[in-house]
């Protein structure tokens, strides 16, 4: 596994690693299933020597579930360079809210965040994942700076091309001009729950029509330090 793309659902992670597998034309492994189903979920691999090969075989993995155990990752792959992707945790309530309307478990599984902690409300059980992927982040950055690289989702939306051009250079991925032109015909955002002429990205902020202010005033309580604290680190390439 030589990249491994992850953060919280609905951060952008989908829409990074395709663009990076379009420009770089390396390898995807997209959101493995048995990260999603097994009971030990993206620490598995631990387990079931055929998901750890699945891995080490990759070029880029894309699993947002990884996102709560970096330090495995980190330990079991040590060549692998992590792209995080941040954003609001406001707008990631939003998102999970509305995919909640799918009838794909692969999506609807984003909303069980009991394991985060007891709560009864979904924003809370974002806010409580929000905060343990944090803290996983954080520790990676404190402990082995130079294997994190984090994004701010904002980066993600408003310049794709110009962001991930940086971002493969900065982890010395090469890339042509035409792998460029391709990427700006990428789709952005996951597909599986969506028709494939469906470009359509609701993007940052969408928070500010859609929350209660109640909620959202709730979230930023459990969050907002956390949040602020990986938006310091994200490297931008705008």
């Amino acid at each position: 596994m030589q990249i491994l793309v992850t953060g919280l659902h609905r951060s952008g992670t989908s829409a990074t690693a395709r663009l990076l597998a379009t420009m770089t034309h390396l390898q995807l492994l997209d959101d493995p299933q048995w990260a999603i189903f097994h009971p030990n979920m993206a620490k598995a691999y631990r387990q079931v020597s055929d998901y750890h090969q699945e891995l080490a075989q990759a070029e880029i993995v894309k699993c947002p579930r990884m996102g709560e155990c970096l330090d495995c990752i980190l330990e079991d792959f040590p060549q692998t360079q992590i792209v995080y992707l941040v954003r609001d945790p406001r707008d990631v309530y939003c998102s999970i809210a509305e995919a909640q309307k799918s009838s794909d478990p692969t999506v609807t599984t984003m909303a069980d965040n009991q394991r985060f902690g007891p709560h009864e409300s979904l924003w809370h059980g974002v806010s409580l994942a929000f905060c343990t992927y944090a803290q996983q982040a954080l520790q990676a950055i404190n402990g082995v700076p130079e294997r994190l690289t984090l994004i701010d989702y904002v980066e993600i939306y408003q310049t794709p091309q110009q962001t991930l051009q940086g971002l493969c250079q900065h982890l010395g991925l090469p890339i042509r001009t035409s792998d460029i032109a391709s990427a700006a015909r990428q789709q952005l955002g996951p597909t599986r729950n969506k028709h494939q002429s469906d470009l359509s990205i609701k993007g940052a902020h969408r928070w500010q029509q859609e929350l209660d202010p109640a909620e959202a005033a709730s979230i930023v309580e459990l969050c907002d330090d956390d949040y602020r604290t990986l938006l310091a680190h994200c490297r931008s390439f705008a």
